[in-house]
């Protein structure tokens, strides 16, 4: 770990009382989301053939957000009615 000198010369100064500067910085704790992503099954999906672009879309983000540990990950789909898939 670097220190910062200015650090040091404050810590020195203080007559060796504030030793903050050799603690470590601890990594913030893992993120607990809870995402829903909801993706539309409707008729006209299916007609302008953007179904299969949004089932790619949909993989790549649970894959992102999965290498980012958010925590849970749901997938809901809607059309005429909603559906909770995941």
């Amino acid at each position: 770990k670097r220190v910062n000198m200015k650090r040091i010369i404050g810590y020195v100064a203080s007559g060796y009382r504030k030793d903050k500067i050799w603690l470590r910085r601890t990594k913030p704790a893992k993120r607990d989301y809870r995402v829903l992503i909801a993706v539309d099954d409707s008729e006209s999906m299916q007609k302008s053939q953007a179904g299969d672009m949004a089932l790619r879309a949909l993989a790549t983000l649970a894959n992102g957000m999965s290498q980012l540990e958010i925590g849970q990950l749901g997938v809901a789909s809607f059309g005429e009615d909603m559906r909770l898939l995941h």
